[in-house]
C-alpha cells in the first residue's frame, strides 16, 4: 500500500513537472537568432524524425528541452511537417508543437517572372500571398519596370512593403554599376515582350536603335497591347483579367501613350519588368542596319531593311 502510494504521489509529481515544462515560456540559454523581430528561423527537412527535430529546436534556442517536447508529440499523437519556419522566441513546448504540427509559421516563397506588368504582380501576390492588389498598386505606382523578377524568400505574414522592397533592392543589386536611363528601362521592357531567344536581343535593340536615330516611329505591337490592357483590365477585373493577348485588329485603334503606332519616340514608362539580359542588350546592342524583324512561323527572327522586304517576309514566313 505504501509503495502503491509513493508511485502514485511519483507520478502526480511526474505529470506536474512534465506539464510545467511544456506550458512554461522558452527559458533556454541558447539566443536565438533573431531573423525578423523577435522570430527566428528553423527550417525541418525532408524526413526527419521527431527526435531530430527536438534537438534541434534545443540547440537552436527555441526549447530547453528535448525530452518534453518529444513526450508531449506522442501524448498528442501529433506529426511534424517540413518546412522553413518563423518561430516567435517565447512560445512554449505546446504553442511550437502545435505549429510545425499544422504548418502554419511558414516563410513564403514567390516567384516574379519576366515581362510581368505591375498589375500582374499586384494579381500574382493576392492570389498567392492575400495581399492587397489596391495597395500594391497604390505604392508601386512610379515602379513599372523596377519590381526585378526573381524568387523571393518573404517572411510568414508578408506585407506590401516587404514585397515591394525586396524587388526594388534587387533590382538596384542587380544594376548596381550600370548606367541604366527611364529610356533604357523603357526599352528594354519592350525588347523583353518582343523577343523570342535572350540571343535575339541584342539585334533588336539595334532595330530599335536605328529607328530611334531616323525618327521613325518604333511600332512596336506589345505597346498596343500594353495600351490596350490598361484601357480595359478595371473593367473586367484585376484577377480575372487576361494581360497580353494579342491586339485584333488594327494596332493604332488603341491610341494613347503607350501605343507607339500612334506615338512617336519611347513610351513614358516601361511596359513591364524586364530581365538584366534585356537590359543588357539595351545597354550593350548589335550593330545591324535593319528597320524591321519578325518571327516566323519557324520560331526564327527574320530581319529586312525596308518595307519591301518586310512585306516579303512576312508573305514567305508567316503565311
Amino acid at each position: 500500500m505504501v509503495f502503491l502510494l509513493i508511485f502514485i504521489l511519483a507520478v502526480v509529481g511526474f505529470l506536474f513537472y512534465f506539464r510545467q515544462r511544456i506550458e512554461s515560456p522558452n527559458n533556454s540559454d541558447v539566443a536565438v537568432e533573431a531573423v525578423s523581430g523577435t522570430r527566428g528561423e528553423f527550417v525541418i527537412a525532408d524526413g526527419q524524425s521527431a527526435s531530430q527535430v527536438s534537438h534541434n529546436l534545443v540547440s537552436h534556442g527555441f526549447i530547453d528541452s528535448s525530452w518534453s517536447f518529444q513526450l508531449y508529440l506522442k501524448f498528442k499523437k501529433l506529426t511534424i511537417k517540413s518546412g522553413d519556419y518563423l518561430l516567435p522566441t517565447t512560445l512554449n513546448q505546446i504553442q511550437i508543437a502545435e505549429i510545425l504540427s499544422d504548418g502554419s509559421h511558414q516563410v513564403k516563397w514567390i516567384t516574379i517572372k519576366d515581362g510581368w506588368r505591375r498589375e500582374q504582380v499586384a494579381a500574382y501576390l493576392s492570389k498567392n500571398l492575400n495581399i492587397s492588389s489596391e495597395e500594391f498598386l497604390a505604392k508601386s505606382t512610379n515602379l513599372e519596370g523596377k519590381l526585378f523578377p526573381d524568387t523571393y524568400k518573404l517572411s510568414d505574414e508578408p506585407t506590401v512593403d516587404e514585397a515591394i522592397s525586396k524587388m526594388t533592392e534587387n533590382y538596384q543589386a542587380k544594376t548596381d554599376g550600370l548606367s541604366v536611363t527611364e529610356g533604357d528601362l523603357a526599352l528594354a521592357s519592350i525588347i523583353q515582350k518582343e523577343a523570342g531567344p535572350v540571343a535575339d536581343m541584342p539585334e533588336i535593340a539595334a532595330v530599335f536603335n536605328n529607328r530611334i536615330k531616323i525618327a521613325m516611329k518604333l511600332q512596336s505591337d506589345v505597346t498596343s497591347i500594353y495600351q490596350k490592357d490598361t484601357d480595359n483590365w478595371q473593367s473586367v477585373g484585376l484577377l480575372n483579367y487576361k494581360f497580353w493577348q494579342p491586339a485584333s485588329g488594327d494596332t493604332t485603334k488603341y491610341p494613347g501613350p503607350y501605343n507607339t503606332y500612334s506615338q512617336a519616340g519611347l513610351p513614358p514608362t516601361p511596359i513591364c519588368t524586364p530581365s538584366l539580359a534585356a537590359i543588357n542588350s539595351v545597354l550593350h546592342p548589335g550593330t545591324n542596319s535593319y528597320l524591321f524583324f519578325l518571327y516566323g512561323k519557324d520560331g526564327k527572327i527574320y530581319f529586312a531593311k525596308t518595307q519591301a522586304e518586310q512585306t516579303a517576309n512576312i508573305n514567305k514566313y508567316l503565311y
